[in-house]
């Protein structure tokens, strides 16, 4: 009779104890999670409100005014010349985005599984590229894009063209070369680390089966590798909606971004109202179309 008197109590503060470990990893997730949400909250969230607030002001001798207006909205609807910058962003930001997913996706599976014992050095290759600065790499692009560059000379060489085109530099054309050598290997990343997550042993299966390499790549490895994918589409779609640099440097006076036309407003327009209002527009259209995108996705992987 002693013995279960003394388990009675044992067995009513187990509950207790486990109630109490469950709050306390509750509390130490969240408490991992802290510096990670302060980031998130001063670098993106409070300068997304400051921009929507502006996006409401109106300019009177080129100082914002608190006047609560759609005005700004409104311009970015109806100028034409807003809107045909804003198709011709997104209309680049949709090509590279598909580009550097069509190269990092058959670049991240030859390193996986057709070359496993290079694939180390391989991917060290693709994280080396990511130490050149950005803009050395534009003026390189400059340089090999220009008239006296090494493609021109090259292609005077081989007798495609007789004389140095002008077409190469300065257009929507340099403008995509230059960002999608930039984006590849933030592109190969994602997909990479999900392909480490799928066995190789499903594609030899499928392979004794009599699936070739390239269906099992469509048919095992693509849906499986979907996540990486979109986080490929999703980085290079919105870094390029965004950019400016590259359109001002290598692009030419028709081929400018909304970028462009948000530092404009901000600084030699002294109109942070209305470039306020164009980078809220462009963030909610970037977002809408990257959502679209991953809706499709998961219909055509089913």
């Amino acid at each position: 009779m002693c013995v279960v008197e003394s388990d009675a109590p044992t067995a009513e503060r187990a509950p207790l104890v486990g109630r109490g470990a469950r709050r306390r990893r509750s509390f130490e997730g969240w408490l991992w999670l802290t510096p990670a949400a302060i980031y998130f909250l001063v670098l993106f969230l409070i300068p997304v409100g400051i921009l929507v607030g502006y996006s409401f002001y109106s300019v009177e001798s080129l100082r914002p005014v608190a006047d609560f207006t759609f005005d700004n909205y409104g311009e970015v609807a109806t100028n034409p010349i807003f809107r045909s910058i804003f198709v011709r962003t997104l209309r680049m930001a949709a090509i590279i985005s598909f580009v550097v997913v069509a190269v990092s996706f058959p670049f991240s599976y030859l390193i996986t599984y057709v070359f496993p014992r290079r694939r180390q050095f391989l991917y060290f290759l693709v994280l080396v590229s990511l130490f050149g600065g950005y803009l050395v790499r534009i003026y390189a692009w400059r340089t090999m894009l220009g008239r006296n560059g090494v493609i021109n000379q090259g292609l005077m060489a081989f007798e495609v063209i007789d004389e140095p085109s002008r077409q190469l530099l300065n257009s929507q054309f340099a403008i995509i070369i230059v960002l999608v050598n930039f984006l590849i290997p933030l592109g190969v990343l994602p997909i990479y680390s999900a392909m480490q997550n799928i066995s190789p042993n499903l594609i030899a299966a499928a392979q004794d089966l009599g699936s070739s390499r390239l269906h099992a790549a469509l048919k095992i490895v693509l849906p499986l590798s979907m996540g990486g994918v979109r986080a490929a589409f999703a980085f290079s779609f919105i870094l390029t909606a965004a950019e400016w640099v590259t359109a001002s440097l290598v692009g030419g006076v028709r081929d400018q971004m909304i970028g462009n036309q948000i530092v404009y407003q901000f600084g030699s327009n002294f109109n942070w109202p209305l470039g306020s209002a164009l980078a809220i527009s462009l963030v909610s259209v970037a977002v809408a179309i990257i959502a679209v995108f991953f809706v499709l996705l998961r219909w055509l992987s089913r």
